[in-house]
C-alpha cells in the first residue's frame, strides 16, 4: 500500500480539493508526499485506493483530517518565542492596569502556542482571553485534552513547569498536564483561515504562524489582509520565523527588532 500509482487526474483533483478546501498549495513537487499521506490514511481507514478517494471526496472531516496530515510539522511549546516575548513585553509597558487583552492563536494546531502564550501571560499576572483556532477537529481535539509527552516541553522554564503542569501517572506516565488555571483563559475553535469570516472582536495580537508556508502568495495575501481587518489600532501580528510579507501587498508596519512581528 506504501507505492501509489496516481493519474495525473486524480492527482490534479485531490490538490485541487485541498486548495479550495484550505488553500494550501500542493504542486507537483510534492507529489511523493500527497501519495505517502495517502497510504496512511488508507492504512487508518483500512481502505484501498479507489474506496479511500470516495470517502475523502464524501466526507468532511476526512478530507480536513487529511490535509492535517499533508501539512503537520513539529510542534513544541515555547516555539519561536522572542515575538510572543516582544508583544508581552509592550503589554506590561500598558498604563491601563485592568485591561483583558485579547490574543488570537489563528492556527493553533494541537494547542502549543496558545498554552505558551497563557503560561507567560498568567506568570506575570496579566488579564487575557485567548482564541485558539484551526481548521482540523482532530488536532483541536488534542489541543483541549491539553495532555502532551514531556519532550515537547524542553524549552519550558522549570519554574513555569511546576507552576502551570500537572506531572501524569499510571497510563499518563512520562505526560504532563496543563492545569485549569491556564485552559481556563483558552477557547478552542474550528476556523478556516480562508472561508470563514473573522470574528466580531478585535484583538491585541494575532499570531498565525508556520501556516503560510503552505500557502500560494495569493493566498497569503487574502488572509493577512483578512487578518489585519481583526486587529485593534496597533496590534501586533506575528507570523513563523520563515515566512515573511516581503512584496505582499499589505499596510502592516514591520518591528525592526523581531523580523517575523508586524504592527498594524
Amino acid at each position: 500500500m506504501d507505492s501509489i500509482l496516481l493519474t495525473k487526474k486524480e492527482f490534479n483533483d485531490i490538490t485541487a480539493l485541498v486548495y479550495s478546501t484550505s488553500g494550501i498549495n500542493l504542486h507537483e513537487g510534492k507529489a511523493e508526499l500527497l501519495k505517502s499521506k495517502l497510504a496512511k490514511r488508507m492504512r487508518m481507514t483500512n481502505k484501498s485506493l479507489k474506496d479511500y478517494l470516495s470517502f475523502l471526496y464524501a466526507d468532511e472531516r476526512e478530507l480536513i483530517d487529511f490535509i492535517d496530515t499533508v501539512t503537520t510539522n513539529h510542534s513544541f511549546f515555547f516555539r519561536e518565542n522572542k515575538s510572543i516575548e516582544y508583544i508581552i513585553e509592550q503589554f506590561k509597558l500598558n498604563p491601563d492596569k485592568k485591561k483583558e487583552f485579547k490574543i488570537w492563536c489563528a492556527a493553533c494546531s494541537t494547542g502549543d502556542e496558545p498554552y505558551s502564550v497563557a503560561i507567560q501571560l498568567e506568570h506575570l499576572g496579566l488579564s487575557f482571553s485567548i482564541l485558539a483556532t484551526d481548521i482540523s477537529h482532530t488536532v483541536l481535539e488534542t489541543a483541549a485534552r491539553g495532555i502532551y509527552r514531556m519532550d515537547k516541553l524542553q524549552n519550558v522554564p522549570l519554574q513555569l513547569l511546576h507552576r502551570f503542569f500537572q506531572k501524569g501517572s499510571g497510563k499518563f506516565k512520562g505526560q504532563i498536564k496543563v492545569k485549569k488555571e491556564i485552559s481556563k483563559h483558552i477557547i478552542f475553535k474550528k476556523f478556516n483561515l480562508i472561508s470563514d469570516s473573522v470574528p466580531q472582536i478585535l484583538f491585541d495580537a494575532i499570531l498565525c504562524r508556520n501556516v503560510m508556508i503552505y500557502f500560494d502568495f495569493q493566498t497569503s495575501e487574502k488572509v493577512i489582509h483578512k487578518l489585519y481587518q481583526a486587529l485593534v489600532p496597533k496590534g501586533y501580528f506575528a507570523i513563523g520565523n520563515a515566512e515573511s510579507l516581503m512584496n505582499m501587498k499589505h499596510s502592516y508596519t514591520p518591528v525592526k527588532k523581531i523580523p517575523s512581528l508586524y504592527i498594524k
